[in-house]
């Protein structure tokens, strides 16, 4: 474990390296965000990721149980990851409508992944479904990045980065196919492997090309001088999504049961928000702000489904 592969598999490691690829080589490249900010910002935003990581790791743990029907010990833990993960980001005020909904797209993904896994059958809409809710955590870091540096999101860059966030998640399952193949995780293409078969990289690809055309045209909005240099970072996000496909490694085996016990989810509960509290909280100190106030914030209004998910959805 202490080897550098060993480290790069950790929950840490793994939002590590969420932070570089997401964040520092395309979020702030397109954002435009000032080198001082991108210092400030950081050490917040792999706190909150590494978090992400640990709930991701309860879904993982429960791919053949259904959480909301077994509401066991890890059900309670996955809902005190939830509420504790809103505590954190409202103390530091990186709260607002934007952080709000992508907490809710969070928890849709999870339920989502978990009802479609338990149940062992995947259908194409269910898998697509997925693919456009997986990249929630990474928007959740960008829409951060705006409540920390109190600015509003533009909806047509938000627009933008919509399909380069999906085209770039179907890339990096492409990357690990036979990795997840063998370890019975959940990976688009072998999900379409068992729905198609042979024509599975066919129809893989016919949802990329889908996904790569909205990108582009929303890219010829931009002016043309920012034009070359987005499309550039985001294009290397997605690299993998267009070239040749991996050879099939047949059915996926099924998911391993779930453990019975919620003992390591609780630790992780632990040292997982024990970390993002401290790395938020050095970094509020940074920002010569108090990281927590004793005046209750106010829950943020409903908020409505942006026209740009439904724009990206499948029907």
């Amino acid at each position: 474990m202490n080897t550098p592969a060993g480290l790069a598999a950790t929950p840490l490691g793994k939002a590590a390296g969420i932070v570089r690829d997401y964040v520092l080589r395309m979020y702030y490249v397109v954002d435009e965000v000032p080198r001082r900010q991108r210092l400030r910002l950081t050490p917040v935003l792999l706190g909150v990721e590494y978090l992400v990581y640990r709930v991701d790791s309860l879904a993982e743990r429960n791919a053949a149980v259904d959480l909301d029907a077994v509401r066991g010990s890890d059900y309670e833990a996955f809902h005190a990851y939830k509420r504790a993960f809103e505590k954190v980001l409202r103390l530091l005020r990186a709260w607002n409508d934007d952080v709000a909904f992508l907490v809710d797209e969070a928890e849709r993904f999870i339920r989502l992944e978990n009802g479609t896994t338990s149940r062992g059958t995947v259908a194409r809409e269910d898998v697509l479904a997925m693919v456009e809710l997986r990249p929630t955590d990474v928007r959740l870091l960008r829409a951060m990045t705006f409540a920390l540096r109190g600015r509003p999101m533009d909806p047509a860059t938000r627009d933008l980065l919509w399909p380069v966030e999906v085209l770039a998640d179907i890339a990096n399952d492409l990357r690990h196919y036979e990795q997840d193949v063998a370890a019975g995780t959940l990976n688009v293409y072998a999900a379409f492997v068992e729905l198609f078969g042979d024509a599975a990289a066919t129809e893989l690809r016919r949802e990329v090309d889908r996904y790569e055309a909205m990108f582009l045209e929303r890219l010829s909005a931009l002016p043309p001088g920012r034009r070359a240099r987005i499309a550039d970072v985001c294009r290397r996000r997605y690299a993998e999504a267009v070239k040749p496909y991996p050879r099939t490694a047949g059915h996926r085996p099924a998911p391993a049961p779930g453990s019975p016990s919620g003992t390591g989810l609780r630790k992780g509960v632990a040292v997982g928000g024990a970390l993002t509290v401290g790395a938020l909280a050095a970094a509020a100190y940074r920002r010569g702000r108090t990281p927590a106030s004793p005046t209750p914030v106010p829950l943020p209004p409903h908020i409505e489904l942006p026209p740009h998910i439904e724009r990206g959805r499948t029907s």
